[in-house]
């Protein structure tokens, strides 16, 4: 295999570890609107190590589509064990944490028409 086929297959995303081994997704539901919300953390740069050095530690703003007008940011800060392969601790602040099969089916649900003054 000659340098430019290795390259181009670095590139390809050819490597051993599936692509998705290297993220981690977070979903959340907006506390004013209900808007699910969806984000996904680079776990190769995301995360900082904790001042003890015992954690990686992600805080994540999360922002929905404008569909619903509520633009509120819901923070999710994640604690993840040394070798950020699972979730020690979960903070969420403007909304809260939920499944993928909660996402979805939120997802699937139509978004319920605002009635007129009830701001």
């Amino acid at each position: 295999m000659g340098f430019f086929d290795r390259l181009r297959k670095a590139f390809a995303g050819g490597g051993s570890a599936p692509a998705d081994a290297n993220f981690y997704w977070v979903y959340a539901q907006c506390r004013r609107c209900g808007e699910p919300l969806k984000g996904r953390i680079d776990l190769r740069n995301d995360p900082s190590q904790s001042d003890e050095g015992d954690a990686w530690i992600v805080r994540k703003g999360l922002v929905g589509t404008g569909a619903r007008r509520c633009f509120q940011t819901v923070e999710v800060t994640l604690t993840f064990d040394l070798n950020k392969k699972n979730v020690t601790d979960s903070e969420v602040t403007g909304g809260k944490l939920i499944s993928q099969e909660e996402y979805n089916a939120l997802l699937s649900q139509p978004a319920e028409a605002e009635q007129p003054g009830s701001e």
